[in-house]
């Protein structure tokens, strides 16, 4: 028989449990179903694949480097827990709670975190490509230098979120709330762009207007940042704009959000950069009229 005692993270026992050939996972559920107070549950490192932990109440259990893949977390209780660094590629979180967790580094690549509670969470260098986040409340979280590649975050709440270095390419942001998110990066990123391409602005607006946008090409009739500005007629222009053209560039990722027959008014992104675009014509206007 194999005993196993889950203690708390200040060394007290929350739940033990006699069984042959025992574990962690079988311990842990056995703890669930007895009501046990978890809260603040010492689990670094364990090894819970594929496990049944929907609503259970792990709030501030220390879980970082865990094993959680594919495991069902849904309506968990994980607010303020540690998830440093864990496992949860493919887990469900849906409508989990996991409101000013600690996920740096964690994996959760096509987890389905769809309606979760993630405010106020740091979630820098977590990987969450293909992670369906829709309907997730991220707000003031911090997403610095995630992969959100491919995520889905149709209706997300990303209010005050800091995403500076994040990846944003492919993922959908239809309805996604961006007010007040840190975009300083990307941001710069067009300005330094737009300054070689000045006399290409209108271009550009009237492209962005007419729904000519495609952020996944370069050449076309519609096509991305780059390839837009490098169909100037002004030879240097189109020179100058084929030297700095990368699809890894910030502005560039977050033009993948578009495709063709966007406009500002049916995509964000686009809503965003036509914004950020006037507000440089201000800044090139003003330093005219003073010069």
């Amino acid at each position: 028989m194999i005993k196993i005692k889950i203690k708390s993270l200040w060394g007290s026992i929350l739940f033990e449990y006699e069984n042959e050939n025992n574990n962690i996972k079988d311990t842990l559920l056995e703890a669930i179903k007895s009501s046990a107070n978890l809260r603040g549950a010492d689990l670094r490192s364990a090894d819970l694949r594929g496990a049944n932990l929907s609503s259970a109440d792990l709030r501030s259990a220390d879980l970082s480097s865990a094993n959680l893949i594919g495991a069902d977390l849904r309506g968990a209780d994980l607010s303020s827990a540690n998830l440093r660094s864990a496992n949860l590629r493919g887990a469900d979180l849906r409508s989990a709670n996991l409101s000013g967790a600690d996920l740096r580094g964690a994996d959760l690549s096509s987890a389905n975190l769809r309606g979760a509670d993630l405010r106020g969470a740091d979630l820098s260098s977590a990987n969450l490509s293909s992670a369906n986040l829709s309907g997730a409340d991220l707000s003031s979280a911090d997403l610095r230098s995630a992969n959100l590649s491919g995520a889905d975050l149709r209706g997300a709440n990303l209010r005050g979120a800091d995403l500076r270095g994040a990846d944003l390419s492919s993922a959908n942001l239809i309805g996604a709330d961006l007010r007040g998110a840190d975009l300083r990066e990307i941001k710069k990123d067009l300005f330094d762009v737009l300054l070689r391409a000045i006399p290409e602005i209108q271009n550009l607006k009237k492209a962005i207007s007419d729904g000519k946008i495609d952020g996944s090409v370069y050449e076309g009739e519609c096509s991305c940042l780059c390839g837009t500005l490098m169909k100037s007629r002004d030879i240097t222009i189109a020179n100058n704009i084929n030297k700095i053209k990368d699809s890894s560039r910030p502005i560039e990722m977050f033009f993948m959000n578009v495709k063709p027959g966007d406009t500002p008014e049916t995509n964000q992104v686009l809503q965003i950069v036509y914004d950020w675009i006037n507000e440089f014509e201000g800044y090139i206007n003003y330093n005219l009229l003073v010069s």
